[in-house]
């Protein structure tokens, strides 16, 4: 893979520029244990047997049943059982939750038809969804080379089966037996404690470490040691320094070399078809790069520095790091299948919460997710790498070698009684810590803001007289963003409005339309094509695409203007949703230029989840005429937009509420109007520059701000 080949592989991220801005005004708009089924004598083959007595069935929600999938059929999977063909209604009926493990599954999100409806509606993004989870195009739709692949599970696109079963099979015919031949030793990683930052000054360490072991071997020969056991200079009272300086450095320098060895195995650098160009031991803008890659594989949310998460990773064997790999995707089909969310986040926040079911008996909340993964690693056998290598191949098998239409049937633990066919929902939206003053002094220093309380928001399920909440998820409010402003950039404060919001529409694979004040270089990107990098539109941020501004699907905050007596008069758009996001970052630590950010995965789960516990209707795709020419660098790019979505109208709208939070400093309200920058630096609002060497595919930068990355 030549370096610049893959430069969209390896930077989904992108500075999400003012996607939360623009007001705009509407007319209205029309407990039990699992129990394994009946065998033996009594058992028919092929049939399913009973539940055992007193076992209640599982319900298959009308929205996410498979009844109407084309396979026609699920396997169903007891634990020590035979898997058995079975109908998917008589699946559903016998208190099977139906599981899609196929290469066409899909979240909800990007489903075209309601089961049981006639409302069939062409989803355009879903297609492109496939071919990204199966390994077969980028982001912008163009065909990977044989050895690209996508590492999108933190965007929201997990792999499919089939493509971790080519890498499991990858890593037993190639990646081990090039492991042993390098001389891979896991314990050098398990064996180092700490953090090693990619920086330019850092380049020079295994040059120095060479230097300091030169200079220690002289020293041992004039103190009359033998400088082939540096080992005994260790605690000489004139050497014990120089051999401490030296070892510190050389551990630092073997650790990247053995990474470096298991990342070329595995392929994770851009360049010469994935196997890279660099020198051993040091960590250089190629090997930042591959870890980075390597970080996006295994779920890992970092910027691509050495940190105890990922060298642990780096440090397991094949089998073992694939297993996690393989677990996660069945964890995905599985939230999916079983239309449930609760991931013991709300349980962690509430430990001794509450809610009484309609015997008024008392329960805590549960983490389903949870649940339902022991449910199905325990009946497909799944529990360790060896047993869940040999199902994945038998998994293959059932479905005829390729893992298409592949339909599973588990038993899983039966949903508590607040979920219904249309459960009601409440949204809290707590912008925790806020900061108003100006983050620079006169001189443009960074001044510091600390949080200490972060955003959060809290779904809710309302039944009766009790909120339950389901998932408590960090989130982001607004802050200091770079926005244009008579031709120059400047910095404005982007608000996150306080206040009763609504939500009337959820948008799978929603459009960012870029306001004028957008610095054109945000609108812009770099990418190798037609042998040559290019300065490209990038569409990649307006979308439909998992990187875009609103990430893979987005909810609208809408405030309800109402009449003298209380009734609904016209809805207001300032401009702020709750949507995905590939900028983790951000979420993990900084600010959005308004909106409330989710995980990628975390909004394709939620907004999936109320979509099949909520009524409403399907209307497709939003036809959208957008065109625009800017200027950058004395050429014209022209923006053309025909979407803006596929968009669920709610049947009714779902309440939220974003409090206010804790005021910080000195001002107690916002900064209206724009403030001259001060300095380059960046805002907090903006995305942050990455260490030296950073991946392209960012918009591009004026002088002197390095590339935008995460």
């Amino acid at each position: 893979m030549s370096t610049p080949a893959r430069l969209s592989r390896l930077l989904p991220w992108i500075a999400l520029a003012a996607a939360c801005t623009g007001a705009q005004q509407s007319s209205p708009q029309p407990e039990p244990p699992l129990t394994a089924p009946a065998t033996g004598a009594d058992a028919v083959p092929g049939e399913t047997p009973p539940p055992e007595p007193g076992t209640p069935p599982a319900i298959a929600f009308p929205k996410v049943s498979h009844r109407e999938h084309p396979a026609a059929h699920a396997w169903a999977f007891d634990r020590g059982a035979e898997p058995r063909k079975l109908e998917i209604a008589q699946a559903e009926s016998a208190g099977y939750t139906v599981i899609d493990l196929g290469n066409s599954w899909v979240p909800y999100i990007f489903s075209e038809k309601t089961t049981d409806k006639d409302d069939t509606q062409a989803n355009d993004y879903r297609q492109r969804y496939i071919d990204l989870a199966n390994d077969r195009v980028d982001a912008d739709g163009e065909k990977l080379a044989k050895h690209e692949r996508n590492f999108l599970e933190l965007y929201g696109i997990p792999p499919t089966l089939q493509v971790v079963h080519g890498e499991w099979l990858t890593a037993e015919q190639e990646i081990q037996p090039c492991l042993d031949a390098a001389g891979f030793d896991p314990s050098v990683l398990q064996s180092f404690s700490g953090v090693i930052a990619y920086s330019k000054k850092t380049a020079g360490d295994a040059k120095k470490a060479k230097r300091l072991k030169a200079s220690l071997e002289k020293a041992m020969k004039k103190a009359k040691l033998d400088p082939a056991d540096l080992e005994s200079a260790k605690d000489h009272p004139k050497l014990g320094n120089a051999y401490a300086a030296w070892k510190e450095l050389q551990t630092r320098v073997d650790v990247i070399d053995h990474a470096q060895r298991r990342l070329r195995c595995e392929k994770m650098f851009i360049s010469a078809e994935g196997v890279g160009k660099y020198e051993p031991g040091v960590f250089d803008g190629a090997t930042t790069h591959a870890l980075a890659a390597f970080e996006k594989k295994h779920a890992i949310m970092g910027w691509g520095h050495f940190t105890p998460q990922n060298l642990a990773m780096l440090a397991l064997s094949q089998p073992e790091s694939l297993h996690r790999r393989l677990l996660r995707v069945v964890d995905e089909r599985t939230v999916a299948g079983a239309g449930i969310l609760e991931d013991g986040s709300a349980a962690k926040w509430k430990p001794s919460f509450r809610w009484k079911d309609s015997q008024g008996n008392e329960h805590p909340l549960r983490d389903m997710v949870g649940e339902a993964r022991a449910a199905v690693t325990a009946a497909l056998d799944l529990g360790t790498p060896e047993s869940a290598r040999k199902q994945l191949d038998r998994l293959g098998d059932l479905s005829g070698g390729n893992f298409d239409n592949l339909l599973v049937a588990v038993k899983l633990p039966p949903a508590p009684e607040y979920y219904t066919e249309n459960m009601k929902f409440d949204v809290v939206i707590d912008r925790g810590d806020v900061w108003y003053d100006f983050p620079f002094d006169a001189e443009g220093n960074r001044l510091a803001q600390p949080r200490e309380r972060y955003p959060h928001l809290t779904l809710y399920a309302v039944t009766g007289e009790q909120k339950i909440p389901l998932v408590h998820w960090r989130t982001t409010i607004g802050s200091w963003r770079t926005e244009m402003y008579n031709g120059v950039e400047h910095y404005k404060y982007k608000e996150s409005d306080v206040g009763d919001r609504v939500w009337k529409d959820i948008v799978a694979a929603p459009v960012w339309i870029p306001p004028a004040t957008t610095p054109p270089r945000e609108l812009l990107k770099r990418k190798w094509k037609d042998g040559k990098v290019r300065t490209l539109v990038n569409y990649a941020e307006f979308g439909p695409s998992y990187t875009s501004a609103y990430g893979l699907v987005a909810a609208y905050n809408i405030k309800e203007i109402k009449n003298a007596d209380g009734t609904w008069k016209a809805d207001f758009d300032n401009g702020v949703r709750v949507h995905g996001s590939v900028d983790y970052m951000s979420i993990l630590r900084r600010f959005s230029h308004g909106c409330h950010r989710l995980y990628n995965m975390s909004a394709v789960r939620m907004f999936s989840f109320i979509l099949a516990h909520r009524e409403f209707t399907r209307e497709g795709q939003i036809k959208l005429g957008f065109g625009r020419e800017f200027q950058h660098e004395g050429a014209t790019h022209k923006i053309s937009l025909k979407t803006r979505g596929y968009r669920y109208g709610l049947a009714e709208p779902i309440p939220v509420h974003v409090l206010e939070g804790r005021i910080r400093g000195d001002r107690k309200s916002p900064i209206d109007g724009y403030i001259p920058k001060p300095t380059p630096a960046v805002a907090p609002g903006d995305a942050e520059p990455a260490a030296d060497g950073a991946a392209a595919e960012a918009p591009i930068p004026t002088a002197p701000t390095p590339p935008v990355v995460p």
